[in-house]
């Protein structure tokens, strides 16, 4: 029995062959003279467990999504002013050594390229050149000693026009719409051309051309800061070591895996509320980035979800109404979790008493409103029921006439119920076309509420019960005196009829 059940574990934990799985069991079944037997039925069963899981193993392995690529480009200043000393040493040869050091430990890893694209290396500062950019590295794989080398034989020369140089690196990155595109910008200087270095990240972000970019400025004077910081997540390193520590929190942040709990508080500010779809918003371009359902897990508690930690984010709860929270920034490598009031209760509405006419009573709709805001939020049908934010909503019944109730309270966790009169049916023959409509006694007033079909034949209308008058002149007829009218009485479930 032991020598069987090692074989099979063998068999399980080397990931053998389905047909060397059969062949082991196969064999098991015929007799062996030198180990005891086991069932048949038993040997089947294994057999046939042990095919499934294979073969869903197999399945599994190859529908499994590979983890997508993420892409760096590293954009460098070479401008004149980049030879000015930081510390013990010229700007440009602090950004080479340390940057080198940040390469070698990137090419260790999977699933990441990189490339390298310049600015300010070609003409002098007094040609004021604007169009002073060039990929030294285009993106692949195993690139790390190409970059350093060339970073090596970097020499500042010119201006800083970033804004250019972004606009190309557009084309840099490989059109990959599974791909993570990342824009590491490193600078001492500000804008030098007359653009807006600003607006064009924003566009490019907006055309999903790389996520929201880094930047560093290298012991940037306030005016560098005004200037760049609109760009993306902006970090100012003082001095050579804070440089340092600026790439290390942008590679941390860049390249962890990070994770939001959001709980969907109750009016006792209990996460209990739950099943609503979350749209994430990169809260720069404004694209979708996730759409997921919310979920409690067997806990009760909040489950969690992976988002990408280089965009921020604005955050919109999709219940009745939406509930938002913007710019949300999360922190590397753990768990952001996110509060949200979420209070909600129930509206159920429904007719006082049965209808003789569910094709037409069917038909009506209820607009719902917040009773403090201009809109309607949803429309509900009779004899439903709809989770809404709790609140005050005023409720308009697209009956005939309009029946409208205002301030209705709905309170966590509980449903309230709204019951109207059910309609009346009103039957119209006519053998004649013509013009006219129906008024409703509008307490002293009568008001029109429908305009007949001019074209004759039958109609058929639900009214609220109430007194009306149908009013009909013949086409036929060119005198005002010709005007026929007919009082109608409409109760609740109940028939009328006109006929002219």
């Amino acid at each position: 029995m032991r020598t069987n059940l090692k074989y099979f574990l063998t068999a399980v934990v080397g990931r053998l062959t389905n047909n060397t799985v059969q062949f082991f069991f196969m064999s098991r079944l015929s007799s062996c003279p030198h180990e005891p037997k086991l069932p048949r039925a038993f040997l089947v069963f294994i057999f046939s467990l042990a095919t499934v899981t294979l073969s869903l193993s197999k399945s599994i392995a190859q529908t499994a999504s590979p983890p997508p690529i993420t892409r760096i480009l590293f954009l460098v200043d070479a401008s004149s002013s980049m030879m000015v000393s930081w510390g013990n040493e010229p700007r440009m040869n602090v950004a080479k050594r340390i940057l080198g050091e940040i390469i070698d430990t990137l090419k260790r890893k999977p699933n990441i390229e990189l490339g390298l694209r310049v600015y300010g290396s070609q003409s002098i500062a007094s040609l004021n050149d604007c169009y002073d950019t060039k990929l030294l590295v285009p993106f692949g794989n195993d690139n790390a000693g190409i970059i350093k080398e060339s970073l090596k034989n970097l020499a500042p020369m010119g201006i800083t026009p970033i804004s250019m140089s972004m606009e190309k690196a557009a084309t840099d990155f490989p059109k990959d719409v599974n791909a993570r595109n990342i824009l590491i910008l490193i600078t001492d200087g500000a804008e030098s051309c007359d653009t807006d270095p600003c607006a064009v990240s924003l566009a490019l972000q907006k055309n999903g051309v790389f996520l929201r970019p880094f930047i560093i400025g290298l012991n940037a004077d306030n005016s560098i800061v005004a200037n760049l910081q609109c760009m993306g997540a902006f970090y100012n390193a003082q001095d050579p070591q804070g440089f340092k520590m600026a790439m290390q929190q942008i590679l941390n942040a860049a390249l962890n895996p990070t994770y939001i709990q959001v709980n969907l508080l109750d009016i006792n500010n209990i996460p209990s509320e739950t099943d609503a779809v979350m749209t994430f918003y990169d809260n720069r371009s404004g694209a979708i980035r996730y759409n997921y359902t919310h979920t409690l897990n067997y806990k009760g508690i909040s489950d969690t979800v992976n988002l990408d930690p280089v965009s921020a984010y604005n955050l919109v709860v999709q219940t009745t109404p939406p509930v938002e929270l913007k710019d949300i920034e999360l922190a590397p490598k753990s768990i952001n979790k996110v509060n949200m009031p979420a209070p909600q209760g129930f509206l159920f509405i429904k007719l006082q008493g049965k209808t003789i006419n569910n094709n037409i009573n069917g038909k009506i709709k209820c607009l719902v409103k917040q009773s403090d805001k201009y809109g309607t939020v949803t429309v509900q049908e009779i004899n439903s029921s709809q989770k809404l934010i709790c609140g005050k909503y005023d409720l308009e019944f697209l009956t005939l006439p309009r029946t409208r109730l205002n301030n209705i309270d709905i309170s966590q966790s509980k449903t309230t119920t709204i019951e109207i009169p059910t309609p009346g049916v009103l039957s119209i023959q006519k053998t004649v076309p013509g013009y006219g409509g129906i008024l409703w006694l509008n307490g002293t007033n009568w008001q029109k509420i429908y305009s007949l079909n001019e074209f004759g034949g039958n109609e058929t209308i639900a009214l609220q019960p109430g007194t009306y008058k149908i009013i009909f002149r013949s086409k036929m007829t060119k005198k005002t005196t010709d005007t026929k009218e007919q009082l109608i009485n409409i109760t609740a479930g109940g028939t009328a009829s006109a006929k002219f």
